[in-house]
C-alpha cells in the first residue's frame, strides 16, 4: 500500500508548520496517480494522531485526466492508462490527471 508513503511524504510538508493547530488539509489527487483515495484517507485517518493532527480534516479533491491528442489537436478524458483519442490516436500529452499536489493548509 504506497498510499502510506504518501501520507508520510505528506506529514513531512507539515513539519514547518508543527507549532500551529492545523485544522484542513486540502490535496489534489489525479485520476492517473496511480494513488486510490479512499486508501489514502484511511491511511492519514491512521497516522494523524502520531502526527499531532487529531483534529485535522484530510479533503482530498479528485482531478479528472484530460489529454491533449498530438495528431488532431483536440483534448478529451482518458478513463485510463493506454486510451485511445475519438481519432484513434494513442499519441497524446496528458493535461491533467497525473499531480499529487498539497493546496491548502488550514489553521484554527
Amino acid at each position: 500500500m504506497h498510499e502510506l508513503s504518501v501520507v508520510r511524504a505528506l506529514l513531512t510538508q507539515l513539519e514547518p508548520y508543527q507549532h500551529k493547530v492545523i485544522t484542513r488539509i486540502r490535496i489534489e489527487v489525479g485520476t492517473m496517480s496511480c494513488v486510490d483515495g479512499e486508501r489514502l484517507q484511511f491511511c492519514f485517518d491512521m497516522v494523524k494522531g502520531e502526527a499531532g493532527l487529531c483534529d485535522a480534516e484530510l479533503i482530498i479533491d479528485i482531478v479528472p485526466a484530460r489529454a491533449e491528442c498530438r495528431d488532431c489537436g483536440r483534448y478529451f478524458a482518458p478513463s485510463g492508462p493506454g486510451d485511445a483519442c475519438d481519432c484513434g490516436s494513442y499519441d497524446y500529452t496528458l493535461a491533467s490527471g497525473r499531480q499529487l499536489l498539497l493546496t491548502e493548509i488550514g489553521f484554527e
